[in-house]
């Protein structure tokens, strides 16, 4: 059976790189598959996953701008010319924008907007001819974010708000696509790094990451990064259910990484 193959917007670092590794490599709940990243940087890790006998094999790296649609329709070209198929999408690239909201310069919250929201509809457009084919999944790297209004948090809110949105109409227009929205939680990766040492974010907001990664409580990005890998290979429209008995895939609806209905994805 030929390997499944995945495309990851913003793969080249934490929970995106995590997620290529896992499915480069595999697991006991993942098969081994092949994986193209977009992003602008190709970092030493990325780097050094590609050179190894399974990189080699199964990983192509594309630099570009997920915003260009043209960046993104190489990548799919890419993944279709070198692996033959097109299953999955895992739409990970988003940046940080932590300011007030009666504080925060226009070009600033244009900017995260474009990446973190406008690039979602970019790569779906350059993605669904070959989802559809396959009838693919397209998994949404989402944020508790998107349902609070946490000072400072406004223009990184509002973008993973209006990603759940997406993923909910695509869940409606594409019938033969399954469409995740998920939430990953906090997770020690180069944002929270960010998040700590930040200039605008409001200084509660600051003191509660300092303190998580203090205490050893952010999530090692394996953990959620295997939840979002095993979903983009095998999950349905039809599965999993929620507790309210609600086909999450069917529906795009949001959800968190450790819930109930992604029991089967878990390590």
């Amino acid at each position: 059976m030929a390997k499944k193959t995945v495309l990851i917007s913003g793969g080249s670092r934490g929970l995106g790189f995590a997620m290529a590794k896992l499915l480069i490599n595999g697991s006991e709940k993942i098969a081994p598959s092949n994986v193209v990243t977009l992003s602008r940087s190709f970092t030493d890790e990325l780097r050094e996953l590609a050179e190894t006998p399974e990189g080699k094999s199964s990983l192509a790296v594309m630099q570009g701008d997920v915003t260009s649609l043209e960046d993104n329709k190489r990548a799919v070209q890419k993944a279709v010319s070198e692996f033959g198929q097109l299953n999955a999408l895992i739409l990970n690239a988003g940046i940080l924008c932590a300011d007030k909201l009666a504080d925060l310069e226009h070009e600033r919250f244009m900017h995260a907007i474009n990446v973190n929201t406008a690039s979602l509809i970019v790569t779906l457009q350059a993605s669904l001819p070959e989802l559809r084919k396959q009838h693919g999944n397209v998994v949404f790297v989402s944020s508790g974010s998107a349902v609070s209004g946490s000072s400072s948090w406004g223009a990184y809110s509002a973008s993973k708000a209006a990603m759940n949105s997406i993923a909910r109409t695509l869940a409606t227009e594409e019938t033969e696509v399954a469409s995740f929205p998920v939430r990953p939680g906090v997770v020690d990766t180069n944002m929270q790094s960010e998040i700590r040492s930040a200039e605008h974010i409001a200084p509660e907001m600051r003191a509660k990451f300092v303190e998580m990664h203090k205490n050893g409580k952010l999530l090692p990005p394996e953990k959620p990064a295997h939840v979002l890998a095993a979903l983009a290979l095998g999950g349905t429209r039809n599965e999993p259910k929620n507790a309210q008995g609600v086909e999450i895939g069917a529906t795009g609806t949001f959800c968190s990484w450790d819930d109930e209905a992604l029991a089967q994805y878990q390590l």
